[in-house]
């Protein structure tokens, strides 16, 4: 292998960035949501397909170098589509030398916790909790927002245009984020529902930051929507922990958990405090944001499932990588 394509793909927006076996990024993208558990398996793969396409491009490399890339993806809804669209991604790039498809989760601890026990926590449009112990990972949550719901920007996005239109009608109590909201959408929430019903999560998932805003305005129905949700992660936080001690486990001194997603980061401190203080004492948790971006974790992982790439060290990787990311052009 010559050249390692790495993609972090959710429900809002999906990143790839191409780089050589050094690590040295020689080209980044961003295109369109790639869960398909939102945009059917056809539409994310040929969205992942077009992106590393278009990355090849970028990098002025021939589409006949596809034998020398090796790809992982660690995409939202991996979990359940993981091995379905790696098949139909590997159908439209036959010649591509390695392709694997897995959770994004799976990048943030490879980006985070490349050693020892601990769980990582996504917040972005979804929300899902993966452990690592040991030789094990372990997932908690994250099923999916028919069958469970909370603690993601879709849940927070949605209890505040509920309590708009609980309010609106008579049922809920007065709040900000009715006028919050009418101004991010364009018009009142109630003239807005055929909008929200044909756009989905992404579309209602970007109503979350003005719950967040609302709350540090002192907004009482806001306050409650965030504490509903940062208890939903907060559970994620005990139950990782019921695992991690599982078995006769002896437990360890700090318990390191980390955040990513575009919620975790925008709302730092805030959110990560709120979580802690509804996490139960008994947990000697340490609650942190993911410092390096998640499409590092799906380089890493692109690069070992290579011999050569395997020799790379990730400590010093990870220590280039930042500056590499932040000088790219992004496209």
């Amino acid at each position: 292998m010559t050249y390692y394509i790495g993609i972090d793909g959710g429900g809002t927006k999906t990143e790839g960035v191409l780089t050589n076996l050094a690590g040295t990024i020689l080209a980044r993208r961003v295109t369109g949501a790639s869960n398909p558990n939102d945009v059917t398996l056809p539409v994310s793969a040929e969205r992942l397909d077009t992106l590393c396409r278009d990355l090849l491009r970028d990098a002025d490399l021939p589409v006949s170098i596809l034998p020398s890339v090796s790809v992982f993806g660690g995409i939202a809804g991996g979990i359940n589509y993981g091995p379905r669209l790696e098949t139909a991604l590997r159908e439209k790039m036959p010649d591509v030398g390695r392709l694997t498809i897995r959770s994004d989760i799976q990048i943030l601890l490879t980006a985070e916790l490349p050693k020892g026990d601990g769980a990582c926590i996504i917040c972005g449009t979804g929300s899902a909790c993966f452990l690592r112990r040991g030789s094990d990972i372990i997932r908690i949550g994250g099923w999916g927002y028919l069958l469970d719901s909370g603690g993601s920007g879709y849940d927070i996005g949605r209890d505040a245009l509920e309590a708009v239109l609980r309010a609106f009608d008579g049922r809920g109590e007065p709040t900000m984020l009715m006028e919050l909201l009418t101004e991010h959408l364009g018009g009142a929430v109630n003239t807005r529902i055929t909008e929200i019903y044909a756009e989905g999560k992404p579309y209602i998932a970007a109503c979350a930051p003005w719950v967040f805003h609302a709350a540090r305005m002192g907004d009482r129905v806001a306050e409650a929507i965030l504490d509903r949700n940062a208890r939903k992660l907060a559970e994620y936080v005990e139950a990782a922990w019921k695992w991690e001690t599982a078995e006769g486990r002896t437990p360890p001194d700090v318990f390191p958990v980390i955040m990513g997603g575009g919620i975790s980061v925008k709302e730092a401190p805030d959110w990560q405090d709120r979580i802690v203080s509804l996490t139960s004492p008994s947990v000697p948790l340490t609650l942190t944001v993911a410092t390096m971006p998640p499409v590092f974790g799906a380089v890493v992982e692109a690069l070992k499932q290579t011999e050569q790439g395997s020799m790379v060290d990730p400590v010093s990787l990870r220590a280039r990588f930042p500056e590499g990311y932040r000088n790219v052009i992004l496209k």
